[in-house]
């Protein structure tokens, strides 16, 4: 850079608005994946009072005390729990139709887990193609450059290749982060799913005889 010393503004600069704009958005891309991750993860933590809530219900419909049941519930209020309670309130009915209604509940708390996770998918696949359209740009830059001024020296065509190499380089590294996040957010949510219906089925087992 004919002795200038080689710092990030000076690269940046080197790139032009073009390549600017695609990384600022790429970055912005970057910054939207994080805080999704970390709210999903969040929000998708078992409540502690889930691990032993099974046992509890248990004890409370063995006795014959619905109510305190369904205040257990409405006290821990999570998702396994929400369902455990609209199962309960239907204690009494079919046991079709108390599976149907947990059924529509657990669908209810997928939805909310699922939020967000779209996203991901759809950062992790949008980010390597910003990075190539920064490629192209790059590209674009460099014939232009030379097209210009008639000058081959890599000095001249540098702007263009930095936007080529850094554009690339931050579109399939923020690529490879949102879908490592989707994964683990996607695993999160099979697990999460996985633990209600075991729970709703747990119930069905508490409730069948009594309803028979």
């Amino acid at each position: 850079m004919n002795g200038q010393e080689f710092t990030l503004l000076n690269v940046l600069l080197k790139m032009g608005a073009m390549g600017l704009f695609i990384s600022t958005l790429i970055l912005c891309l970057g910054g939207l994946a994080i805080y999704i991750f970390v709210e999903r993860l969040n929000a998708l933590k078992v409540v502690r009072g889930d691990f032993d809530l099974m046992d509890k219900i248990n004890e409370s419909i063995s006795l014959g005390n619905f109510s305190a049941a369904k205040d257990l519930c409405l006290r821990i209020n999570s998702p396994l729990s929400r369902v455990i309670y609209k199962g309960i309130t239907r204690i009494g009915l079919p046991l079709k139709d108390i599976e149907m209604s947990m059924e529509k509940a657990i669908d209810i708390e997928v939805f909310r887990m699922e939020k967000g996770e779209e996203i991901l998918s759809l950062i992790s696949k949008l980010a390597p193609m910003l990075g190539f359209i920064g490629t192209i740009a790059g590209v674009i830059q460099i014939f232009y450059t030379i097209n210009t001024t008639g000058d081959y020296n890599i000095e001249s065509i540098s702007g263009g290749l930095y936007v080529k190499m850094i554009t690339s380089a931050l579109g399939l590294t923020l690529g490879i982060i949102a879908y490592f996040f989707y994964f683990m957010v996607s695993r999160k949510i099979k697990s999460n799913i996985f633990h209600i219906e075991k729970g709703a089925s747990q119930l069905i087992d508490m409730i069948s005889t009594p309803v028979k």
